[in-house]
């Protein structure tokens, strides 16, 4: 993201056609806690430079970084929305030993035992923050799809290559399907966590 114009112009002339940027999150705290050295205006000026010059971005973004809140991830919500790059990952933020993200988390008590990973190697939540439980973080993770993909413009974008192009087609249909198949799961996983958390509940108050 911090990019300029020329160099981009430079790549796109070499044979620069898709970039991976890693965005991270749409609110100014928690770019500044993660310790980014980019700002949003920083974003929406680098990617206003890569549509201007036919450059297509791939955005990633991180649910759970220090000092996440409800509000924070619906700020980066809206933020990659205003963005509008082709595509989206959304991944949850893991607090490994030697990093500061461990550090600050095992300060804090916000890291559980829980597994990193479902049994098929999907993201699961080993950090939680004060109104984001595990629950509570998947169900912003399949929010945050969901708000981005469905929407009238991205569905479009995606028909029309499907439309004209016989292996965006089959590729197109077979993301579809696995990621109906994942949307389903996190959306299990969500419930299981809403009905045991009656069951934590009750278990601590004996």
């Amino acid at each position: 993201m911090t990019t300029d114009y020329e160099t981009l112009k430079a790549m796109k002339e070499a044979g620069c056609r898709l970039l991976i940027v890693g965005y991270e999150s749409g609110d100014p705290q928690i770019l500044k806690n993660i310790k980014k050295g980019a700002t949003v205006d920083m974003a929406l000026r680098f990617t206003e430079n890569c549509k201007k010059l036919g450059l297509v971005v791939h955005g990633d973004f991180i649910i759970g970084l220090p000092g996440e809140t409800p509000e924070s991830i619906r700020k980066t919500i809206d933020f990659a929305k205003r963005l509008d790059n082709e595509t989206i990952q959304v991944s949850i933020a893991h607090p490994y030993p030697g990093t500061e993200f461990y550090d600050y988390a095992k300060k804090n008590g916000l890291i559980t035992i829980d597994s990193m990973t479902d049994e098929t190697g999907h993201q699961l939540p080993n950090v939680v923050y004060p109104g984001l439980d595990r629950g509570e973080l998947v169900d912003w993770v399949e929010r945050f799809y969901g708000e981005y993909f469905f929407r009238p413009r991205v569905i479009w974008r995606i028909v029309r290559k499907a439309m004209f192009n016989g292996e965006e087609r089959r590729r197109l249909t077979k993301e579809a399907r696995e990621y109906m198949a994942l949307r389903s799961k996190r959306k299990k996983f969500v419930a299981e966590q809403k009905t045991a958390k009656p069951v934590a509940a009750a278990s601590s108050g004996d």
